[in-house]
C-alpha cells in the first residue's frame, strides 16, 4: 500500500488533469475540435501567476484570477485571427498543433529556457499525525473544488450555462431560440482555455516552471476525455481523478514504467466500452 503522501500527490496530478480535461471537453462539445495547444495556455498560466507573485506582487488568488482572465483572452483571439478562417475540423487541429511551436518559442525568448520555481505561497504544513499535507497542497485541492462548483452553478443554474447545455446538444435548436452560437463559442473557448491556465497556475508553486511543461498534462487530460467518454464532463472530471491517481501509484511501485501502465488502461477501455465511461453526451 503506497503512502499518505502518494496518494496526496495524485490528488494534487488530477486536480491539474481534470480542470483542464473539463476545458477541453467544453471546448469540443461547442466548437467541435481538439485544442491541441490546451498545454499551452496551461504553461502560459503558470507563467503568469509565477510573475504576478514574485514581480507585481499580488496574492496567490489574484494571480490565478489574473492567468484565468489573460489566457482567456488569447485564446479568443486565437479563435477570431486563425481558427474561424479555416475550414475543416482535420485542418483546424494541424494549426492548434502548429501553434504548439509558436507558443512553446515564443515563451522561451519571452520568459527564458531555465526552470524557474515560485517558493510556496502558503508555508506551514498540517500534522495528521502518521503524515503532514503542507497548506499549499491544501489550497490546490481547495481552489480546484471551488472552481469545479463554480462551474456546475453556471452550467445549470445561469442562462449562459443553459444555453452551452442546449448548444452541445442541439445546435440548431439553440439557435432557433434564440442563441447566438458565434458568441457563445468565443465565450466557451475562452472558459475552455482560460480553466488550462488556471490548472497551470494552482499547481505552479509545487513545481518547477519552463516553457515546455504542457505536454505531459495536456496528453494526461486527453487521455482522461478519453477515459470519461469524449464529450461528457462528467466524464472529463472522473477521468483526471482516475488519471492523477494511477499516475502517482503506479509511478510509485514502477517508476519509468507508469507511462505503459496508463497507456494500456486506456487501451483496455476503449476495447471494453469504446465510448468511454459516461458515453459521449455533455452531463
Amino acid at each position: 500500500m503506497p503512502p499518505a503522501g502518494i496518494w496526496i500527490d495524485g490528488l494534487i496530478q488530477s486536480c491539474a488533469y481534470m480542470t483542464m480535461a473539463f476545458g477541453m471537453v467544453l471546448v469540443f462539445s461547442i466548437l467541435g475540435i481538439l485544442n491541441w495547444t490546451h498545454g499551452q495556455f496551461y504553461m502560459l498560466g503558470a507563467f503568469v501567476v509565477y510573475y504576478a507573485i514574485t514581480a507585481v506582487g499580488i496574492p496567490f488568488p489574484l494571480g490565478l484570477l489574473a492567468a484565468g482572465v489573460l489566457v482567456a483572452g488569447l485564446s479568443i483571439l486565437v479563435k477570431k485571427i486563425i481558427i474561424d478562417h479555416i475550414t475543416g475540423d482535420l485542418y483546424v487541429g494541424v494549426a492548434t498543433m502548429g501553434l504548439i511551436f509558436f507558443f512553446e518559442g515564443a515563451a522561451s525568448m519571452i520568459f527564458g529556457m531555465q526552470d524557474k520555481g515560485l517558493a510556496r505561497v502558503l508555508p506551514g504544513v498540517v500534522d495528521l499525525g502518521s503524515f503532514s499535507v503542507s497548506y499549499q497542497k491544501i489550497a490546490v485541492v481547495s481552489f480546484t473544488l471551488v472552481i469545479m462548483i463554480i462551474l456546475f452553478i453556471m452550467l445549470n443554474f445561469t442562462r449562459i450555462g443553459l444555453a452551452i447545455r442546449a448548444t452541445a446538444q442541439q445546435p440548431d435548436a439553440a439557435s432557433l431560440y434564440g442563441v447566438s452560437v458565434e458568441r457563445l463559442s468565443l465565450t466557451v473557448m475562452g472558459i475552455g482555455c482560460g480553466l488550462a491556465a488556471m490548472a497551470g497556475g494552482i499547481i505552479a508553486p509545487l513545481y518547477t516552471i519552463n516553457p515546455f511543461i504542457g505536454g505531459i498534462p495536456m496528453i494526461m487530460s486527453l487521455l482522461a476525455i478519453v477515459i470519461g467518454g469524449l464529450g461528457s464532463l462528467t466524464g472529463a472530471i472522473v477521468g483526471g481523478l482516475i488519471l492523477g491517481f494511477l499516475n502517482s501509484v503506479v509511478a510509485y511501485h514502477l517508476s519509468y514504467l507508469s507511462e505503459v501502465v496508463l497507456f494500456m488502461l486506456v487501451v483496455i477501455i476503449l476495447l471494453v466500452r469504446p465510448q468511454g465511461l459516461f458515453g459521449a453526451s455533455v452531463k
